[in-house]
């Protein structure tokens, strides 16, 4: 899997990556790294030794040296002090396997350890969108406004054709809607945090597949990909409560990804998996509205079957 990146443990206990293979291989002729390394890449359970997975890497590993035999014991009776216990330089490196061996790094409920990746699932990244939504209408909304008064001091100012009028300023205000999308999420998503508002609120962000940071291009892209979705009436997003890299159909067609805000950063320790009071408290107020919304086309539609609405 020469694609793969991999992340290793050095000497000072110090977890470093992602590298491609090839570096580990230079590591391991050097002398940097050995068989009882710890390493790692996605889709492994847990961390492993390098020796277990040097065929893998097309790692060769120099065969250990032999003890040394100890010193020939004093022809004269003398008194020995007790011997300092062999420190072998990658002690600590043996230290931190034998925490790993039989543990799967991903048991931790909560919280993820080095290596490890945690997914924003369907509803932290439905709360998240609800926020941004939210912003995107209040901003074209107020855009949308102004464009839809021009048009009217057109047509009933100037003499424009209401039909076209109303037919043009339509195809302005979707155009307006592209060009703000892709500003908004384009820029967001393609900038150092990585996240929207509504994702920073919720502590998510997007990433590549591989935890890298989408180039505007591909920010760009995944926004004009979601449009998709509402082909599929809406299945392209919740496809993503079901699939094990919690990924929508614009993140598949894009390779990316939608993690936890400390996945890829030298805190992995800080993931969360839990919703978090900020995604309850929206997902609380959006169950509200949407209820109140049911509630008053329900109250509207028997009023009108009572007759009662027209007094």
């Amino acid at each position: 899997m020469d694609t793969a990146l991999w992340y290793y443990v050095n000497a000072d206990r110090q977890r470093q990556g992602p590298v491609p293979a090839a570096t580990i291989r230079d590591l391991a002729t050097a002398g940097t790294v050995n068989a009882r390394t710890l390493v790692w890449r996605q889709g492994m359970p847990q961390w492993q030794a390098l020796e277990a997975v040097a065929n893998e890497l097309g790692v060769v590993l120099a065969a250990p040296a032999p003890p040394s035999l100890p010193p020939s014991p004093p022809t004269t009776p003398r008194v020995e002090s007790p011997a300092p216990a062999v420190a072998y330089p990658d002690a600590a490196v043996q230290q931190a396997y034998a925490a790993q061996v039989g543990a799967d790094p991903q048991a931790r409920q909560g919280f993820a350890g080095d290596g490890r990746v945690v997914y924003a699932g369907f509803w932290k990244r439905f709360a998240a969108n609800f926020i941004d939504s939210f912003i995107v209408g209040m901003v074209g909304g107020v855009i949308g406004g102004v464009i839809g008064a021009l048009f009217g001091i057109a047509m009933f100012g100037g003499g424009m054709d209401p039909g076209a009028g109303t037919l043009l300023s339509n195809g302005v205000n979707f155009l307006v809607g592209i060009a703000l999308g892709l500003l908004y999420y384009g820029g967001f998503h393609s900038s150092g945090s990585q996240a929207t508002p509504g994702k920073m609120l919720i502590g998510i962000k997007v990433a590549r597949g591989d935890g890298e940071r989408l180039t505007p291009m591909r920010a760009g892209a995944r926004f004009l990909a979601t449009y998709l979705n509402l082909f599929t009436l809406g299945i392209g997003w919740l496809i993503a409560a079901f699939t094990e890299r919690k990924q929508a159909l614009h993140d598949f067609l894009c390779d990316t990804i939608v993690v936890d805000r400390w996945a890829y950063t030298e805190f992995p320790e800080r993931q969360n998996e839990a919703l978090g009071g900020c995604a309850i408290a929206v997902l609380v107020i959006c169950g509200l509205f949407i209820l109140g919304t049911f509630a008053a086309v329900v109250f509207f539609m028997a009023a009108l079957g009572s007759g009662s609405w027209n007094g």
